[in-house]
């Protein structure tokens, strides 16, 4: 009996060792009977970005025609570039494509489902750092997530990283193309890409011309132009459709909704309705912290003032002022200028905007809980619901 027990726990220690071994040597998201992936674990997440972003470098390695000294100068920059540029924020854009999927199936999903629905949420991802690195070279930021903007970098520079944005957003379609060519919803994948990059270059130019260019520089500031009108439009392309309606559509298509059928058109407009007060309630939101969070909480140092944003805050301002306010405004609005910037965000501060802020939060909380109410299938619900709770009372 002794002998027997000794052998039984030996066996379990082999058995053991083993099972350590083959989890030690496969990537999380390939173990699905022994870990729950869901749209919450961002280990598993990352673990999908590490095998893009070396498929990624391995087209690089692949390129013909190029010396061996060349092709290791590319291979060693851009293995800098794309951990520096597209992971690091909350991936919030990405995990929601993955509980899109999971909400549409409503069961959890197999390895293959989710696989590809973390592939579609890092397009996002990677969408979302094309844009970034360009929008911190327009508006001459200094920070990003706690640390300098890419172009800051001193091997980088502005030169360099405008290509690197360019070659971020051909990585998307290098991606899509690796993983989805044979998937019966490619070209509508695609699609969606490619409208929702248009859609936000357009918002990024109605943004950047807030105050317009003459003369090869700025104009001089007309604050006419700082109404909550262009601000709406500016908000609705620069951020709802690529910040959230672009996630939801990627898991509908994933999933096989057809937008010309008649239940698909119903999802995709549902879709895009409550997005668009999402996008609107988060880019408000982001106005608000760019003024008065402090940057380490927030991750980069705002801008906004000294840019001469037609930010939310400009907009209410402007409609609670006084002349003599309003003047106060003129002076300083869009300088660089440590101590103008400070004399607005006190203006601000004396018009309560922060309070007006929080007044706005409840009511749009209570707009989109009525909303998303009302949205059918029932079950579809679930995945706004997830959006809402990641932006509500965020801080940073």
């Amino acid at each position: 009996k002794i002998s027997s027990l000794w052998l039984v726990v030996e066996q379990s220690k082999q058995t053991a060792a083993i099972l350590i071994a083959f989890i030690a040597s496969h990537p999380r998201h390939q173990l699905n009977n022994y870990l729950n992936m869901t749209s919450t674990d961002k280990d598993a997440f990352l673990a999908i970005y590490k095998e893009i972003e070396t498929d990624l470098i391995a087209d690089i390695q692949n390129l013909p025609a190029l010396s061996d000294s060349v092709r290791q100068q590319l291979i060693d920059y851009y293995s800098v570039c794309i951990p520096y540029t597209v992971p690091g924020g909350k991936m919030t854009r990405g995990l929601t494509v993955i509980k899109g999927v999971e909400v549409l199936k409503q069961r959890k999903l197999t390895d293959k489902e989710y696989k590809d629905a973390a592939i579609l949420g890092w397009q996002v991802e990677w969408l979302q750092a094309f844009f970034l690195v360009a929008d911190d070279i327009m508006d001459a930021s200094i920070t990003r997530r706690g640390s300098p903007c890419w172009y800051k970098k001193p091997n980088v520079t502005q030169d360099n990283a405008i290509n690197d944005a360019l070659i971020l957003e051909n990585m998307i379609y290098q991606t899509l193309r690796r993983h989805f060519k044979k998937h019966p919803s490619y070209v509508q994948i695609l699609e969606l890409f490619i409208d929702t990059t248009f859609q936000t270059e357009v918002g990024q130019h109605i943004d950047t011309n807030g105050t317009p260019y003459a003369d090869g520089k700025r104009a001089p500031l007309d604050l006419s132009r700082f109404t909550l009108d262009r601000y709406q439009g500016c908000v609705r392309y620069k951020t709802c459709y690529y910040s959230f309606y672009l996630s939801c559509a990627l898991a509908l298509a994933y999933c096989g909704y057809d937008p010309d059928t008649t239940e698909g058109k119903a999802l995709y407009q549902n879709a895009e309705d409550i997005c668009m007060i999402l996008g609107e309630y988060f880019q408000i939101q982001d106005d608000v912290l760019d003024a008065f969070a402090p940057p380490e909480v927030l991750g980069k140092i705002g801008t906004d003032i000294e840019d001469a944003k037609c930010s939310w805050l400009v907009c209410k301002a402007l409609e609670l002022v006084s002349e003599e306010q309003k003047e106060i405004l003129m002076a300083n609005y869009g300088k660089h200028d440590a101590e103008g910037v400070k004399k607005v965000k006190e203006l601000y501060r004396e018009l309560k905007l922060e309070e007006l802020f929080q007044t706005y939060e409840e009511e749009q909380k209570k707009m989109c809980d009525d909303l998303i109410a009302k949205i059918e299938p029932e079950n579809f619900q679930d995945l706004f619901k997830f959006l809402l709770a990641k932006i509500y009372k965020r801080q940073k």
